[in-house]
């Protein structure tokens, strides 16, 4: 039998995290539209937080901005039809997608001090009030420090055009074990156990995602009222730019994303370089 099965285990939302007494003492809303988005990075500069942080050290953070960029942009066809390697990077769309990136890095949106660092490494900045928001996985609650975890608020990302329903991203994480395994017994034993126990809803507790076995609307308790909506209203998911892509896709883009975030910020660099890589 050549089919490959995963055992699931949670699955989680990306969206923004913020921190709430900073947009409430600044008058701010979580926007819904991207002429808000704009105007509340305008805004946060304005009083002197940097708006955005992106820890793009990884690769995969920044490839959350790609994805949701383009899904909002150009839609969940066309995104899927890029990942399966049968669009090219140098298309209009894929342009677009990378001049409205590169107009926010321009604008000084962005910390220059987060680009190379870990995702992890951008939350201290936020609950200093240094930067304003941050794209990420509802997983990074986990992180939260428990005196500021109330304090911290998720939104979706804004709407870029209105005639373009709201795709999310939904990655889904799974178990998976070596059928060349020696001992079969043990192994269905385990899988029985996380399957029974409830284990696999103390861990997505612990990590702040979503049980596959649970309620599909119990959230994360930390940013509960704005995770299970954001999926449940979603016109289509995605699983995330690494899993939906051709694996031969995966590292061009992550290094033309890494050196498309460095000055002048350049589209045709950008493009260029990971067509060209990825053959």
């Amino acid at each position: 039998n050549e089919e490959v099965y995963g055992f699931p285990l949670y699955y989680y939302v990306w969206g923004f995290v913020y921190r709430k007494s900073l947009f409430q003492r600044l008058e701010l809303r979580p926007p819904a539209t991207w002429s808000e988005f704009l105007q509340l990075c305008e805004r946060l500069k304005a009083a002197g937080v940097t708006p955005l942080g992106l820890g793009a050290k990884s690769g995969w953070p920044a490839a959350g901005w790609f994805d949701y960029l383009n899904l909002r942009i150009n839609g969940i066809d066309f995104h899927r039809k890029l990942l399966r390697g049968d669009a090219r990077f140098t298309d209009p769309k894929v342009r677009q997608v990378f001049d409205v990136w590169g107009d926010l890095l321009r604008k000084d949106y962005f910390l220059p001090a987060t680009l190379d660092q870990e995702w992890d490494r951008v939350l201290p900045y936020i609950y200093r009030n240094h930067v304003g928001m941050t794209l990420m996985g509802s997983f990074s609650a986990a992180k939260f420090p428990a005196p500021l975890a109330a304090d911290m608020g998720f939104f979706a990302f804004p709407s870029y055009s209105a005639d373009m329903p709201q795709y999310e991203e939904a990655p889904l994480d799974v178990l998976v074990l070596p059928a060349t395994g020696t001992n079969r017994s043990a192994r269905n034993r385990f899988l029985a156990y996380l399957a029974e126990s409830g284990a696999l809803r103390q861990i997505a507790e612990a990590d702040q995602t979503f049980s596959t076995q649970a309620d599909p609307l119990a959230a994360p308790t930390l940013l509960s009222e704005s995770t299970s909506s954001i999926l449940t209203q979603a016109a289509g998911l995605t699983y995330f730019f690494d899993r939906d892509a051709k694996p031969e896709l995966i590292a061009p883009v992550y290094d033309g994303l890494r050196r498309f975030l460095k000055p002048p910020y350049d589209t045709e660099q950008a493009v260029q370089f990971i067509e060209k890589s990825r053959h």
